[in-house]
């Protein structure tokens, strides 16, 4: 895994530069041009610097070792990173409609041209940083937060490189105006995403992708298990699933028969499910005391 996690810094270390000095030159262009748009936008790829810096030191603390205090190491702090990021792109809405706010009742001229020039710049910047973290925010919360505020971002970008043009033909500064409103809406919309994903990892809600009710009857379906119950599935990390619960084999099996039967159904659910941390207990069901159908199926 080294390898990869190696790959995956330098490409967070690489976009956050990249998100850095893109966030500059916009505020000198907002500065210059007098748009909100680009303020706006501005203040977007500042926060996707921060993200990116949150997310490359949630990575590096995750590899640290686990210990008997922390038994599973560092690993949540992708997902605090996460919820942080979260409430950081709240803030920056907040503020950004204070602004549109304060200038809704007595618009600024804008000049179209350095506008259009600052936010092409900002474009091309985030399109870079798309084509860096794509592949890994598949499978990872932590940078899939950082993903999420440049993918905002970049529609952002594409909206103000739009309506800079159109200031430039039409002399229409309301359209700065609109713009800035319309990237607020796609922050708010990155952040309840993120924040509702991380939420549920922090609760250890079961997967969103899984099923308590299906891995219940998978479980059942291994030859040897009688019944299935008080069954838990949580989310560590991203893509790190832990599971635990009984299963209920016949009152004559065998120790050895009891573990090849554990064995097969966490074979199972690595297989289907990528579930590779299942801690199971073996209760010995009685056939003539308790009648299988009377084992449950599902936890509480």
């Amino acid at each position: 895994m080294h390898r990869p996690r190696l790959s995956l810094q330098r490409r967070l270390g690489a976009a956050m530069a990249i998100a850095a000095s893109a966030a500059a030159i916009e505020i000198l262009g907002s500065w210059a041009s007098g748009s909100l748009a680009l303020l706006s936008d501005a203040g977007h790829v500042g926060t996707d610097a921060a993200a990116l810096g949150l997310s490359l030191a949630a990575v590096r603390i995750s590899e640290r070792p686990h210990t008997p205090r922390l038994s599973w190491g560092y690993h949540r702090t992708e997902v605090l990173a996460a919820l942080v990021n979260g409430i950081l792109l709240v803030g920056i809405a907040g503020f950004l409609l204070s602004q549109a706010y304060g200038r809704y009742g007595a618009p600024s001229a804008v000049l179209g041209e350095t506008m259009f020039l600052a936010a092409l710049a900002g474009l091309v910047a985030n399109l870079g940083m798309l084509a860096l973290l794509r592949g890994w925010a598949r499978a990872n919360i932590n940078v899939r937060g950082a993903f999420l505020h440049v993918y905002g971002d970049t529609l952002g970008s594409a909206g103000v490189v739009t309506a800079a043009l159109l200031i430039q033909v039409t002399g229409l500064v309301i359209l700065d105006l609109v713009v800035a409103v319309l990237i607020v809406g796609l922050i708010l919309f990155s952040a309840t995403r993120l924040l509702r994903e991380a939420v549920r990892i922090v609760l250890e809600a079961s997967p969103a992708e899984l099923r308590p009710e299906e891995v219940a009857r998978a479980i059942g379906s291994v030859p040897g298990v009688k019944g299935v119950h008080d069954l838990h599935i949580w989310t560590v990390t991203s893509g790190l699933h832990s599971l635990t619960g009984h299963i209920a084999l016949d009152g004559n099996a065998s120790v050895l028969e009891a573990s090849r039967v554990v064995e097969r159904v966490q074979a199972h659910l690595r297989q289907r499910f990528k579930i590779a941390h299942a801690t199971l207990q073996v209760d010995s069901l009685q056939a003539d005391m308790i009648p299988p159908a009377d084992v449950g199926t599902r936890g509480p």
